[in-house]
């Protein structure tokens, strides 16, 4: 399909273009199971409508697939492996200005260049950069949003009044604990954290508007991130009997893992009413994605309410709309519940940009990378890209042209579950994946990788969409893998060539 996409600049050297405002939307561990994905059973009307009036990637990538290390590759335009974030920090630093005070962060680029910018929610990981504040990105402080009167969640963001009861008096006794892992009470919206965030991203939009200045409002959505809760009103979008199991809950043939290696559903265990061994059970599976369905829905609303809220102000012509999750997630794919894997389920999520100008809508099956967003926006703005950014931007795919960015997308993680130190990179071609797992010292700031290849995993896509099959020792796929360890030395050189 063609794209008729007019340029933000404007047509004549001596008109002064207006700055168009931006509405950075990220998705704590949204897979692309959306309507506009092709998951027709998902209720997703308002994302869907987005995805109508702009372009929607189908293959696009996250550098790692964990919250921290994610947010601070797209934020900064960095790899992880200039980054130094691969897992996510145990307890709240400032890395970000601790390792690089003269970074220019995507929002800082943006209000050096005149626009207010403001946070909302999980943007950067509190973890990584001083919970949010950040003063050189950010030029109104993070926050606060509003829940609903008297409704104050419990930690975990949990409304029911048994288990806010029964988390309170552990609490007291000095005995901490999780939470179930799913929750349906029927309440307000913004009686969770998530509408309480939308709603005051709406304020905010006024606000903004009646100020007459350009905005970069970053808003971060923690659903469907676990625990899987949402207001009743979205559980009952669905029938769990007819929800859809993974096809495949077991380990790849051939894989040289087990899920130990991938922390065995560790997130997930954690909490109260999940066996913390055993299978999970098909009755306790439906229950997981009939929550997960439900809070995807429950966020698409909110998103509705900022899309809603352009509108009203008047400023939906001028605002550049990009929306992404910052990682997968398994739903039983592989046995695994979570992210933290370099598979499929884990890397891909889903990118969705709208601008002012787009005429009709495109479908880019194209690999990207979310490193390619800073530069994206700073192009569809008209700012400069600063120098140090390592994604391509994304303006002429969006223009409709069909050439290749990027030969493979690059993914990598290591398990904080693993004994020793090892790390893994995954290539994304469009038919194959490749992962190398390496040696590495991770004890140290700045990892040690060494040219050790501790491992290798080859997946055909063609022939094999759901990863049943590392094909890596198959003689027959040898000139394959030989093609792939060539394309990863090429978009890997910063690493020790390892002798294969």
């Amino acid at each position: 399909m063609a794209l008729v996409i007019a340029p933000l600049v404007a047509l004549h050297a001596d008109a002064q273009p207006k700055k168009p405002n931006v509405l950075f939307i990220v998705v704590d561990d949204l897979k692309p199971l959306l309507g506009c994905y092709d998951a027709s059973w998902i209720k997703s009307p308002n994302i869907d409508r987005l995805a109508a009036r702009g372009t929607l990637f189908t293959s696009s990538y996250c550098q790692v697939s964990f919250c921290a290390p994610s947010r601070m590759s797209v934020i900064t335009g960095l790899r992880p492996d200039s980054t130094r974030v691969i897992f996510n920090p145990t307890q709240p630093q400032d890395i970000l200005r601790t390792r690089f005070p003269d970074l220019v962060t995507l929002p800082q680029q943006f209000r050096n260049h005149g626009y207010i910018t403001h946070p909302l929610h999980k943007v950067f990981d509190g973890r990584t950069v001083d919970a949010g504040h950040d003063r050189a990105s950010w030029s109104v402080r993070y926050g606060p949003w509003e829940m609903a009167p008297g409704k104050k969640p419990a930690p975990g963001g949990y409304q029911d009044p048994a288990t806010k009861t029964r988390l309170a008096e552990l609490a007291a006794q000095g005995k901490p604990a999780a939470g179930p892992a799913t929750e349906a009470c029927d309440i307000a919206d913004n009686a969770y954290h998530d509408g309480g965030v939308a709603f005051a991203a709406a304020k905010r939009i006024r606000e903004f508007k009646e100020q007459g200045r350009p905005f970069f409002l970053a808003v971060g959505f923690v659903k469907p991130h676990l625990p899987f809760i949402a207001p009743k009103k979205y559980w009952d979008l669905y029938d769990r009997a007819s929800l859809p199991l993974a096809p495949v809950q077991n380990m790849p043939k051939a894989s040289p893992h087990d899920l130990a290696f991938y922390s065995h559903s560790g997130e997930l265990r954690a909490y109260s009413d999940v066996p913390k061994t055993r299978p999970i059970s098909e009755s306790q599976q439906r229950e997981l994605i009939h929550g997960y369905a439900a809070c995807v829905s429950y966020i698409d609303a909110q998103v509705g309410l900022l899309m809603k809220t352009l509108k009203e102000t008047s400023i939906a012509d001028n605002t550049i709309i990009c929306l992404w999750g910052d990682h997968g997630f398994h739903l039983g794919e592989h046995g695994h519940w979570g992210k933290v894997t370099n598979y499929e389920d884990a890397t891909r999520a889903p990118l969705i940009i709208a601008t002012p100008h787009q005429k009709q809508s495109l479908r880019v099956t194209k690999i990207v990378e979310f490193l390619d967003i800073y530069p994206t926006l700073c192009e569809l703005a008209n700012l400069p890209v600063p120098q140090h950014v390592e994604g391509k931007s994304l303006v002429p795919l969006l223009r409709g042209e069909t050439h290749t960015l990027h030969e493979a997308a690059i993914s990598q993680m290591a398990p904080q579950s693993a004994k020793d130190g090892i790390m893994g990179w995954a290539l994304r071609t469009p038919r194959y994946r490749y992962i190398e797992w390496r040696r590495a010292d991770l004890s140290t700031e700045t990892p040690r990788i060494t040219a050790q290849i501790e491992s290798v995993e080859l997946y055909d896509y063609q022939t094999d969409p759901l990863e049943r099959k590392n094909l890596a020792s198959n003689a027959e796929h040898l000139a394959t893998l030989n093609e792939q360890q060539g394309l990863f030395d090429k978009l890997l050189p910063h690493l020790p060539k390892a002798t294969r």
